[in-house]
């Protein structure tokens, strides 16, 4: 049987507001990420489906609004990981590709990235890893087909070619060019960071996007998607949350 090479840490992005879901009770009292799916918060399923690819170290970005991840989570020993944490300020215009470039300084090797509030299920996520060093990728994205275009609106359009590399990548389109959409599970060399700190604010929405920064490397022919063998969902409204509790009765 051949080696995968596994990934060894992991970062998950944990500092928003949520504020699309925010008409949830439970939201003034819980971040986001902590809301429950069944037994366990989202960011949970997260941090299994990081030690699926090997991640021992997870770097979560956290706010003041987030404080009670740390309380939750504590050094991760009760997860099966060593936890750190990094705070993020309280800055306008400071985006998901900032967010993600305060961990630079912490990480020289290749490293995954799972949004606080992706829910993805998957008996293995093997493929992704194959793929991203099989290909020389320098970022690869989990993707899926989706039928429903106003979820893609919601999350991000992803053009491949036949190979899986990306064409193009789209944060909340207008009009969708394709029924690929984006996930929240990215694993990246660090030559990433270098990416973000070329990346431009967003006129659409004001900030530095990191599906910007996927962009960038897509235009060297760096970028690469790879499909999730499971069931995915992007948390942004409440009947997202509605659907996820679902998903785990299929």
């Amino acid at each position: 049987m051949r080696k995968i090479n596994k990934i060894k840490i992991g970062v998950m992005p944990a500092a928003g507001f949520g504020r699309r879901i925010s008409n949830l009770p439970l939201t003034k009292i819980l971040p986001k990420p902590l809301l429950p799916i069944l037994n366990k918060p989202i960011m949970e399923y997260g941090i299994d489906n990081m030690k699926q690819l090997g991640v021992e170290t997870v770097y979560i970005i956290v706010s003041d609004v987030t404080k009670l991840i740390r309380k939750y989570f504590g050094d991760g020993s009760d997860f099966g990981v060593n936890i750190k944490y990094v705070t993020q300020p309280i800055q306008k215009n400071f985006g998901l590709a900032d967010a993600i470039g305060l961990t630079a300084n912490y990480i020289t090797e290749p490293f995954c990235i799972i949004l606080g509030d992706d829910l993805t299920l998957a008996k293995s996520l093997d493929n992704l890893l194959i793929d991203f060093w099989s290909k020389d990728a320098k970022i690869l994205e989990g993707v899926v087909i989706e039928k429903d275009k106003e979820k893609i609106k919601q999350s991000c359009s992803v053009n491949l070619d036949s190979t899986g590399k990306i064409i193009n990548i789209e944060e909340k389109p207008n009009n969708t060019y394709s029924e690929i959409r984006g996930c929240g599970i990215y694993i990246c060399h660090p030559i990433v960071y270098s990416f973000i700190n070329k990346t431009p604010i967003s006129q659409k929405c004001g900030e530095r996007e990191f599906t910007t920064t996927l962009q960038l490397i897509a235009n060297e022919n760096l970028a690469y998607g790879s499909f999730i063998n499971g069931k995915n969902i992007n948390i942004n409204r409440l009947c997202d949350l509605t659907e996820a509790i679902k998903l785990m009765f299929l």
